[in-house]
């Protein structure tokens, strides 16, 4: 069985460059993702630049919400291309995302629900529902 799913957090380097397709409007948008690797041995960290590229809906949100150094989180797949032009041959590893977001930011507009202030519990417990279960009451 094969896979390919990476999932990748840093900041965006440049604001994404936002095209439509000349068939059907699709909107793709590029943009860099600066990636930091594990600490070396000596403690400094390097960087990696990834090209990522977004269609339709995650293309839309790339162009409206990020911003030149914003947190983003990206979710996708590897693809290489590769081309040949005046007898040299190309390739360039790109990220094709299938989600993209920033980090930290909500998942939905929905309203988050919060407890009434006049609640009878304690708010460790509201919500809860595990709150007055004792010991005897786990199964394992």
């Amino acid at each position: 069985m094969n896979f390919n799913s990476i999932v990748l957090n840093g900041t965006v380097q440049e604001k994404p460059e936002t095209k439509y397709t000349t068939e059907n409007g699709l909107s793709v948008s590029k943009f860099t993702l600066n990636v930091a690797r594990p600490p070396r041995p000596d403690g400094q960290t390097t960087f990696d630049k990834i090209p990522v590229v977004a269609f339709g809906r995650q293309a839309d949100y790339a162009a409206e919400n990020l911003q030149v150094n914003s947190l983003a989180l990206v979710e996708g797949r590897i693809q290489v291309n590769r081309r040949e032009a005046n007898g040299q041959k190309f390739s360039q590893t790109e990220i094709n995302a299938k989600t993209v977001r920033l980090f930290n930011a909500p998942v939905s507009a929905a309203p988050v629900k919060t407890a009434p202030a006049t609640s009878s519990e304690p708010p460790a417990a509201a919500g809860n529902p595990f709150s007055g279960a004792t010991e005897d009451d786990v199964p394992f």
